[in-house]
C-alpha cells in the first residue's frame, strides 16, 4: 500500500488487551502487517548500535521504520537515497504510525516502483467498483469500543504533535532498573513499573515516552515495554 494509507489510518487498540491491536486504514481495511516500497531519506544509528531508525517517502507520505539490537544493526547497510521495499508490523506510540521491519530489501531495479504502483491502482479501482469510498483524513490512535449497535468510527481528528517532557536521568535509571527487574521476557506494563515505583501512571508513560524517542527501551508488544541493549 502507499505509506499514505498507513499514516493516515488509525491504530486501534483493545481496552483489556484481550484483542490484538490493528491499523485501520483510510480504505477501510484492517491491517497488522503492511508493504511499502519508498525512498530513504533519513538515517539515525546510535552510537552503541542497539537502536536505530530510517525515514522512508514514497512520495505520498513518510513514515519511519524502528530496530533495536540486532536489528538495528541491519540498517546499517543501507544508506541515503536508497530505494527499499518494506515488510513490517504497523505499530504506534504516542501519536505517531511507524513500521518494525520483518523484511527490508534494497530495490535495485527502479521499474519495480512503476510495477508497485500498478499494483496498488488496480486494487484501489476493485476497492473503489466495491462500493468502498476512502477517507483520507489524519486519524487518532483510539481505543477499540465496539457494542452491538455500535461500529468502530471513522471521524477524523488532527493529531497535534505534543514536545517531549524534560525527565531528569535519575528518573530514567530507576525506571531502567525497574523493567529490567520484572522483565521476564516479554515486555512491563506502565502499571506495574508505577507499582513498583511509587510513581503515578502519568509520570511512568512520560518518562517512557521519552526513553522511547532517546531508543533506550521498546515495545515487543502494544502496551509492553523492555529494555534496548
Amino acid at each position: 500500500m502507499k505509506i499514505e494509507d498507513i499514516v493516515l489510518g488509525r491504530y486501534i487498540r483493545s481496552p483489556d488487551g484481550t484483542q490484538p491491536s490493528f491499523l485501520l486504514t483510510p480504505w477501510g481495511e484492517q491491517v497488522t502487517r503492511v508493504r511499502v516500497m519508498g525512498t530513504l531519506v533519513d538515517k539515525f544509528i546510535r552510537e552503541d548500535q542497539n537502536y536505530a531508525t530510517l525515514r522512508i517517502d514514497d512520495g505520498s507520505e513518510t513514515i519511519s521504520l524502528r530496530a533495536w539490537q540486532e536489528g538495528a544493526k541491519e540498517f546499517d547497510k543501507f544508506n541515503l537515497g536508497d530505494t527499499v521495499d518494506v515488510i513490517g508490523r504497523v505499530r504506534e506510540f504516542q501519536g505517531e504510525i511507524y513500521l518494525t521491519p520483518e523484511l527490508l530489501i534494497r530495490v535495485e531495479d527502479l521499474n519495480w516502483e512503476l510495477v508497485r504502483e500498478l499494483e496498488i491502482i488496480a486494487t484501489r479501482r476493485e476497492a473503489i467498483a466495491a462500493g468502498v469510498r476512502p477517507k483520507f483524513a489524519r486519524l487518532e490512535p483510539k481505543e477499540l469500543k465496539i457494542t452491538a449497535t455500535q461500529e468502530v468510527g471513522t471521524e477524523a481528528a488532527e493529531a497535534e504533535e505534543e514536545p517531549l517532557p524534560v525527565v531528569p536521568d535519575e528518573l530514567k535509571k530507576k525506571v531502567a532498573i525497574a523493567i529490567d527487574k520484572l522483565d521476564t521476557g516479554s515486555g512491563v506494563e506502565p502499571i506495574k513499573i508505577a507499582n513498583e515505583l511509587n510513581l503515578s501512571l502519568s509520570q511512568v508513560n512520560d518518562i517512557l515516552r521519552v526513553m522511547f524517542v532517546e531508543g533506550d527501551v521498546f515495545e515487543p508488544t502494544a502496551g509492553k515495554f523492555r529494555l534496548a541493549r
